[in-house]
């Protein structure tokens, strides 16, 4: 009987020839065959390697992919961090990592304590700017504040030296009063304090520094001045009298007399505006 396609295959595939081994077999005098080294398995027995091998396989890839992977972190910390080294071992480039950010900690830590300086200073001189702005404005409103007549004795520069030397202006809820000797200066009838413009006239007179007419605008004389019918602001007044003197300063003794000759008759005049 002749062997089935089948069994010659699986007999091939144990490493023998077929066609070799059923001419020794059939032949009737004693004949050589060359019997191939085979290490048989039970199919169990190769079920058991075969899930090694993939064990031992899944074990390599996940050691490969675990360094790959802290390769790839370690070379994206680098870069986002602007690392310079050759290393690929994380836990190195996350030291240096640590090493950097702790480092800029201190940096900006410094930078801000620099930022924070420079910014007290620029508010300090902001502040002592503001302070001689509002200084500036205030001797300015002093001196409008002059009454008119004055003699020529001495520049209003110089009576303003003299009178800041002897009175005290402090602002108290919003108002400014004046002082001499640390006493405010009060009204002898009503004992409250006594406007600025008082307080300066008063002392004009005791100081007698009044001795010519006071010179007014085109009006001239006791007349109101020209063209400041209807004007009841100091700022109103002084455009007016700039119209009329465009060379002219509104802090002089000039103007000071065209705007207390406008108010004059005035009773809600708004020396401030």
């Amino acid at each position: 009987m002749a062997l089935k396609a089948d069994a010659k295959t699986k007999i091939k595939a144990l490493g023998f020839d077929v066609d070799k081994l059923i001419a020794a077999v059939t032949a009737e005098a004693e004949t050589d065959f060359e019997v191939p080294d085979v290490v048989a398995f039970k199919q169990e027995d190769l079920d058991t390697r075969d899930a090694n091998k993939v064990a031992e396989g899944k074990t390599a890839g996940m050691k490969e992919g675990e360094k790959q992977g802290k390769e790839l972190a370690a070379k994206a910390l680098k870069k986002k961090f602007g690392i310079e080294d050759d290393s690929k071992e994380l836990d190195k480039v996350v030291d240096l990592v640590n090493t950097k950010v702790a480092t800029g900690d201190t940096g900006l830590r410094e930078q801000n304590a620099a930022l924070l300086k420079d910014k007290e200073r620029l508010e300090a001189d902001l502040q002592q700017e503001k302070s001689k702005t509002q200084a500036v404005l205030f001797d300015n409103q002093l001196i409008t504040d002059f009454p008119p007549g004055r003699s020529e004795s001495m520049t209003d520069a110089e009576r303003l030296m003299i009178i800041k030397a002897n009175l005290q202006f402090e602002e108290t809820d919003g108002k400014v009063i004046v002082k001499r000797n640390g006493e405010v200066l009060k009204n002898k009838d009503t004992h409250a304090p006594i406007p600025v413009k008082q307080a300066i006239s008063e002392y004009f007179t005791e100081r007698s520094w009044l001795g010519k007419a006071p010179v007014g605008g085109r009006g001239g004389g006791d007349n109101l001045p020209d063209g400041t019918a209807g004007l009841k602001t100091r700022t109103q007044v002084q455009e007016q009298w700039l119209k009329e003197n465009p060379q002219g300063n509104p802090v002089s003794p000039e103007f000071q007399a065209y705007l207390d000759k406008a108010a004059k008759d005035v009773p809600d005049f708004d020396y401030y505006n």
